[in-house]
């Protein structure tokens, strides 16, 4: 649901030079990505399977697929299989990279749905400026204002805003991180527990784990603070239920999926079923396997099911304003602050800019990481994804973009 190695980072958000050192630490194994040469990684690929056409130029598709071999196997952690697609008004570039199932060497395929993780949170975020538009919130609402049983519990809840929620800056602790007084994340915990991957888990029970065990990592709306936390989206989604009088997932049916005919997405409450199609899944390499994460984990901030083509229709659907009714709601959900990730170049409203006019998220289950992006300047998106929750598209936007500047195909 998010990146592993950030996770890694905000548990050590108390203190600032670690994580200035850390941040470091992954712009250095960024570059190092950047330096390897495309082509030496995809002789030695084994790929995968794709009903769909590309019709690339023979630079560009040697290019990525140098990056899609870099989510198999990279510094940043391996994966047995992955998918890259790139689509642009001219031509597409769609691949798939290894096995679906490495005990049987099945290939993986382009269309195979895959768990997009924090991707989500675009989503929620979406559907919760739609709300505003409808004049049913304010973004600067308070969250005791709609959820004040639950705001009176957490500390400086009388304080946190739904934007500060949306965007980070509330200092509200996420619940999938592992607690300061020492008990495993309602996530973390599930690297290395079969119960614990297995274990369903209720909103309630999510505010619960903050409440008991967390600490803020810093009072909501301090200058110069940022925190990604899994529990902001967490209460954003009970604030949208209780708006709509419905589950989220059907929120995000009615409002999103079926208006731009997303006929292959969808929210599941609970372990995946074989009948979904999805590919087997690891935390790391074939180490251990994470194929039956039960995604209540996830909820709002992370357990949306999809597939490339219906993620292309998404993302290229909201940078271009779509989904609002007013071309002033995209303008704030793209209003970004400064961020201690150095894959963002600033994050917004459940947005992240990742590059100039490139806009999007990234995700990551126990079992899945995933990068979604298009640009505002020109007409093409990302979608990429492959079956760890630790590889090279933690830093997919850039490696992507890099690859296509390398050809020419994205200008400098």
């Amino acid at each position: 649901m998010t990146f592993k190695w950030m996770r890694r980072i905000s548990e050590k958000m108390m203190n600032r030079t670690r994580v200035f050192q850390n941040a470091l630490s992954s712009l250095a194994i960024c570059i190092a990505l950047f330096a390897m040469p495309h082509a030496m990684h995809a002789q030695q690929t084994q790929m995968g399977t794709c009903a769909a056409i590309s019709n690339s130029a023979s630079d560009v598709k040697k290019a990525l697929d140098g990056v899609l071999a870099q989510a198999l196997d990279s510094p940043l952690g391996t994966a047995p299989g992955a998918v890259l697609s790139v689509r642009t008004g001219d031509w597409q570039y769609i691949a798939a990279a290894g096995y679906s199932d490495p005990a049987t060497a099945t290939p993986i395929d382009c269309a195979m749905p895959f768990q997009i993780g924090s991707n989500t949170k675009m989503m929620t975020a979406v559907v919760l400026l739609q709300l505003m538009e409808e004049e049913r919130l304010r973004i600067d609402d308070p969250l005791f204002a709609h959820l004040p049983e639950i705001a009176t519990r957490l500390p400086y809840g009388d304080a946190i805003t739904l934007r500060q929620l949306a965007q980070h800056t509330s200092g509200v602790f996420s619940y999938t991180d592992n607690a300061p007084d020492g008990t495993p994340g309602l996530m973390e915990g599930a690297t290395s527990s079969r119960d614990a991957l297995l274990r369903p888990l209720d909103p309630p029970e999510m505010i619960n784990f903050v409440v008991d065990h967390g600490e803020p990592n810093f009072e909501p709306g301090a200058e110069g603070s940022w925190s990604y936390s899994n529990t902001g989206y967490a209460l954003l989604g009970m604030v949208i239920e209780n708006l709509e009088e419905r589950p989220i997932g059907k929120s995000f049916e009615n409002r999103i999926f079926g208006p731009l005919d997303m006929d292959h997405t969808y929210l599941w409450n609970g372990i995946p079923r074989p009948e979904f199609g999805l590919p087997r899944a690891f935390l790391n390499g074939e180490e251990y396997e994470t194929t039956d994460w039960n995604m209540t984990q996830g909820w709002a901030a992370g357990a949306v099911i999809s597939t490339v083509a219906d993620m292309h229709t998404f993302i290229e659907a909201l940078v271009a304003g779509e989904l609002f009714q007013q071309p002033e709601t995209l303008s704030e959900m793209m209003r970004t602050t400064q961020t201690n990730h150095p894959a963002l170049s600033g994050y917004g409203l459940g947005l992240a800019m990742k590059g100039d006019n490139l806009w999007g998220h990234g995700g990551q289950t126990l079992g899945f990481e995933s990068e979604v992006a298009a640009f505002t300047d020109k007409d093409m998106s990302i979608v990429a994804w492959a079956t760890s929750s630790s590889n090279a598209l933690g830093f997919g936007a850039f490696l992507i973009s890099d690859a296509l500047r390398e050809t020419k195909a994205l200008p400098d």
